[in-house]
């Protein structure tokens, strides 16, 4: 079945690229317009700040489509795929619309989006930074917005480049049926398998087999988490209620405080290290793609050790506190899920590296030469404005029919 299912995707690429004039896309992925910011410019800012402007993706997409004639079709065909009736309905309207208007591809994307701005963005982040942001398969599960697209920009641009280039290497898909008969895979292991995976088939790109970063809307594992990333892969499902609990202008009883920025980039950066974490080690060629054998960051034997007794610093948000389902990390109730506690690590090199540096100098050392190859941030230590204020009488009254944190 699997096979089957396997070729018939390839086939279905094939028709699509056949029709192009040209078979190969050449010089994707680049990473050359949504940079590296190692600065807190990106981090200052409320939701509606910061992000490349429309001119600006204008650029990226007309540079990668020079020369690449059949790029956008075969791209807004991936950028849309999904098999829900609901959504093959809408996108067969949309098709229709777009056809009778005499518009191109970009038209279908707009309308799957419901915006222009939207799909620009969208189809400018997929070719240069492979990432693919889409609806959820579950038709009637909330949909991303704008806001949402520039906390993920924004998150993205705070991982280095070659970090993001192996978070999208290719996995062996073609060969699971071999590797599951020649490894000796019992029936019940390659069950949990095809369960944890059950969509990767459809997420290859083309003829290079490349799997793009996903960023999707879901319930994750269970609805109380904010974001999910599987063992092994490199999908991530953002609960949207919980996440836009970070956003800028939200106060909770428990912390007393009022964010004065979209605290949501810590939340995308530590889902995004889990990622790093899942394909740190793998050359894109070897199944220990497949979680039960593959070694990670945080399960290999040297640094286990080193991340297991770093201290963790203090957010000066308190966010660490109020939104992420991670008490287990929480300095002086770590109960040893190493992956979590990496993932924290990560962050806060990335976005409070000088309170890091001080609580944990051993572990920064670590990060900055071993993990991040020298590359050193400014974090929110050094935005110039407030990025928190305690709650007024009025809002705490408010707040407070509202729980503990939110969950």
């Amino acid at each position: 079945m699997l096979l089957r299912w396997i070729g018939f995707v390839l086939l279905s690429t094939m028709q699509l690229l056949a029709s192009a004039q040209e078979p190969v896309f050449t010089g994707l992925f680049q990473n050359s317009f949504f940079t590296l910011s190692q600065d807190s410019e990106l981090l200052c800012t409320t939701s509606e700040s910061a992000y490349l402007p429309i001119a600006r993706l204008k650029e990226v997409i007309h540079h990668y489509e020079n020369g690449n004639p059949g790029l956008r079709q075969a791209a807004v065909a991936f950028l849309t795929q999904h098999t829900h009736p609901d959504h093959l309905d809408d996108l067969k309207q949309i098709k229709k619309h777009c056809h009778e208007e005499g518009r191109d591809d970009l038209c279908i994307l707009e309308g799957y989006w419901d915006d222009r701005k939207n799909a620009l963005r969208v189809l400018a982040l997929f070719y240069d930074t492979k990432t693919a942001i889409k609806h959820s398969n579950h038709y009637h599960l909330p949909r991303f917005e704008a806001d949402h697209l520039y906390a993920f920009e924004k998150g993205l641009r705070k991982i280095p480049p070659f970090m993001r280039d192996f978070i999208v290497k290719a996995k062996p898909i073609r060969d699971l049926d071999n590797v599951f008969v020649n490894a000796k895979i019992p029936e019940k292991t390659r069950q949990l398998i095809l369960n944890a995976f059950p969509d990767d088939v459809e997420s290859q790109v083309w003829f290079d087999d490349t799997h793009p970063l996903t960023i999707m809307p879901g319930i994750g594992f269970i609805n109380q988490v904010v974001a999910q990333v599987y063992s092994g892969s490199n999908r991530i499902i953002f609960t949207i209620k919980n996440f836009d609990k970070a956003k800028e202008g939200h106060f909770y009883k428990d912390i007393e405080l009022k964010y004065l920025v979209d605290f949501r980039i810590p939340l995308i950066v530590h889902e995004l290290a889990h990622v790093i974490d899942n394909f740190h080690f793998w050359d894109g060629r070897e199944t220990l793609y497949f979680f039960l054998w593959y070694r990670k960051l945080s399960t290999d034997i040297v640094y286990m050790h080193m991340i297991k007794d770093a201290d963790l610093a203090l957010w000066p948000s308190r966010w660490f506190d109020a939104f992420e389902f991670l008490w287990e990390v929480n300095n002086g109730r770590y109960n040893g899920k190493i992956n979590e506690k990496l993932a924290e690590l990560f962050s806060q090199y990335i976005l409070i590296p000088e309170r890091l540096k001080n609580e944990s100098p051993t572990a920064y050392a670590w990060l900055h030469k071993e993990i991040f190859k020298g590359i050193e941030y400014s974090g929110y230590e050094s935005c110039q404005n407030p990025i928190v204020r305690e709650l007024n009488w009025w809002e705490a009254a408010v707040a407070r029919p509202l729980g503990r944190r939110g969950r």
